[in-house]
């Protein structure tokens, strides 16, 4: 078993992909840790090779290490693990638009994870299937409460939106449920991270 905060420490990294990767205050101010902890934590991640470590000025930078297999499948691991923590109307949502077969990734995002009163419900498809999933949000429009309200993009789209920092996606991304495609997920950080 992982320890808390050595798991927060991994999913913030990987939510929030940095070409130069944050410092040990950042890390620790935004897992609300101490700097001890948090520096005890990449300390050991960057031994078992999870992490690697850049020095930029008089600080450390960390991020995932994406060149070691090891931490891809701790990463699928943390976002199929996530997945299994959908609750309430999302998880209604969830069972119903992972039957959608034809997308490499679906992320299901905005306020139905908040737990708010919401609208509608947002959900990213990596697919060139474009007919194919505004059917299927149809259908489930049609027998739910709340519209399904697809975002369609291709792999190549995603990274390069991340890449120009286009916050909406950012913020998907770092909030979202990966429902399907871990293993993608993945990939797409390690392409922005590059």
């Amino acid at each position: 078993m992982i320890p808390k905060n050595t798991t927060k420490v991994i999913r913030y990294l990987l939510r929030n992909p940095n070409e130069w990767g944050y410092n040990i205050n950042q890390i620790a101010k935004l897992n609300k840790m101490s700097v001890g902890s948090a520096f005890k934590i990449l300390k050991k991640l960057e031994k078992d090779d999870i992490a690697v470590k850049t020095e930029i000025s008089n600080a450390s930078h960390y991020k995932l290490n994406f060149d070691n297999p090891e931490t891809i499948k701790l990463c699928e691991l943390f976002l199929l693990t996530e997945k299994r923590s959908i609750k309430g109307y999302a998880k209604v949502y969830a069972d119903e638009i992972i039957k959608f077969k034809d997308a490499e990734m679906i992320i299901l995002f905005g306020s139905i994870l908040k737990g708010k009163e919401c609208n509608d419900v947002d959900v990213l498809f990596i697919t060139h299937q474009t007919r194919k999933v505004n059917n299927f949000c149809l259908e489930i429009s049609q027998v739910r409460i709340k519209p399904v309200v697809p975002l369609i993009m291709e792999k190549k789209d995603l990274i390069k939106a991340m890449k120009q920092r286009k916050e909406a996606i950012l913020d998907m991304m770092k909030e979202g449920m990966v429902l399907r495609g871990e293993s993608l997920f993945v990939e797409v950080i390690k392409n922005v991270n590059a």
